[in-house]
């Protein structure tokens, strides 16, 4: 028999293992949506539990400077020594037996949601692959990136730890400037070989980023990438437990996002641009993935 494998938000999966003193409990009610970044001493003393296989809806990039930790992603076991950066990935299944108290950096965790802000782009997200599912995920950090890594991880800490709510604007551009620099040690670092599965993946990955204006369905993908629909779908499912439509939706709805964010059309003008010729159509796909609708979206991050 098989054990279905919980997908968790953040706030669920810290009820879930840890036990928050009131210093964080208050740091996570007060902060950014879906949003932290720490050092990894303030947060292993607080851990409940080993970790069974989980799945998070956000990313979290540990970045080990002494000592070491040791996690499963999928069946595979890495240890992260020190100056390495492990990625749990979005939708990644991960699971830890144990955190050592000895082990010290930084931890940061954020939801896909976080990079929507007006110095983002649909494009530049696409360009972060180390954040996708079924990815190597460990990164060294070179004596030389680490000059420009460590105090990239030092002012997020400091904005989340500050008196009062962190300022979403300094978080989107200090995130930014990370990852981007995470990205070149990602395209500099060894890989070991990848899955025919895992091209297609990322192939398919691009793709998406490329046509989210077109409302190209998976068969259309299929045919421009020279497979089946149904290879494609197995493809995608067995990397990243989604299926390939669900894909194409999560990438709609971070352009979509992103035009409400940053730009004054009106719904119906987005809906267009999207390619949705029925406004209320893409309203009711919108409301069905976020629980709100885009005009909701919009008011809630006018207040925000």
């Amino acid at each position: 028999m098989t054990t279905e494998i919980k997908t968790y938000n953040s706030r669920d999966f810290r009820e879930e293992y840890f036990n928050a003193s009131p210093k964080l409990a208050r740091l996570f009610e007060k902060s950014v949506a879906d949003f932290f970044c720490l050092k990894i001493e303030e947060l292993t003393e607080r851990v409940l539990k080993p970790i069974k296989p989980s799945r998070e809806e956000s990313h979290t990039l540990i970045f080990v400077q002494e000592g070491s930790y040791t996690t499963k992603i999928g069946f595979e076991e890495y240890t992260v020594s020190p100056n390495q950066i492990v990625v749990l990935q979005a939708g990644a299944v991960f699971s830890t037996e144990e955190v050592s108290n000895k082990v010290k950096g930084f931890t940061c965790h954020f939801h896909p949601n976080v990079l929507i802000g007006k110095f983002g782009n649909g494009s530049l997200l696409s360009e972060f692959e180390f954040l996708n599912t079924g990815n190597y995920p460990i990164l060294t950090v070179s004596d030389e990136a680490q000059k420009h890594v460590v105090p990239l991880f030092e002012r997020l800490t400091t904005e989340f730890t500050r008196e009062g709510t962190p300022n979403s604007q300094i978080i989107h551009s200090y995130l930014y400037a990370l990852l981007t620099e995470l990205q070149l040690l990602a395209g500099s670092n060894p890989k070991p070989g990848q899955s025919a599965a895992y091209r297609i993946v990322s192939e398919f990955r691009k793709l998406i980023h490329q046509k989210a204006k077109e409302n190209l369905k998976v068969a259309d993908f299929a045919k421009r990438m020279n497979v089946s629909s149904n290879h494609l779908n197995k493809s995608v499912k067995s990397i990243t437990s989604k299926s390939a439509s669900e894909l194409i939706d999560e990438t709609k709805l971070i352009e979509i996002k992103y035009l409400l964010y940053q730009s004054t059309l009106s719904v119906s003008e987005i809906a267009y641009q999207m390619g949705y010729l029925d406004p209320s159509y893409f309203t009711r796909f919108f409301k069905k993935k976020e629980g709100i609708s885009p005009k909701q979206f919009r008011e809630m991050i006018e207040k925000s």
